[in-house]
């Protein structure tokens, strides 16, 4: 039983990227609306900033380096290349779109392989239940033959 809440616990912060990768496509929904306004642009780079420090986070604890890299070159390599640009080029700010869309367009993909991490450890936990319940029932049988 201790097993069960100690795993539950161990992944709680992948469950609760899930929730917040599965609700993200509102928060993509602000980006094509930056078109429109420049209101909605700065709500979406602000929900990117505060949400990318939980994002590492929790890739960095799930032992997900690869993810980890992927962001790196997705979204902060660009980053950089638009903040060196805009030293040398005077109306940077509609470029301003392709960092934050790269980001989104990341945290895109991230959800289906966040939803696949999770199935595999729900699918793990279901097969380590059974098996206890299998090895409960072996030792009473042998039990009662005894």
């Amino acid at each position: 039983m201790t097993s069960e809440y100690v795993t539950i616990d161990k992944h709680h912060h992948l469950r609760n990227l899930k929730k917040y990768l599965n609700y993200e496509l509102s928060t993509s929904v602000l980006f094509f609306a930056s078109f429109f306004s420049i209101l909605f642009l700065f709500a979406a780079l602000v929900a990117a900033l505060i949400f990318t420090p939980y994002l590492l986070f929790v890739l960095y604890s799930e032992h997900k380096k690869l993810w980890i890299v992927i962001f790196f070159c997705i979204v902060i390599v660009p980053l950089l290349l638009f903040f060196a640009g805009a030293l040398f080029i005077e109306f940077i700010a509609p470029l301003l779109l392709i960092p934050i869309g790269l980001f989104y367009f990341y945290c895109f993909l991230l959800r289906f392989e966040v939803n696949g991490w999770i199935r595999e450890l729900d699918a793990k936990q279901q097969f380590l239940r059974e098996k206890e319940i299998r090895d409960e029932e072996l030792n009473q049988f042998m039990n009662q033959v005894r």
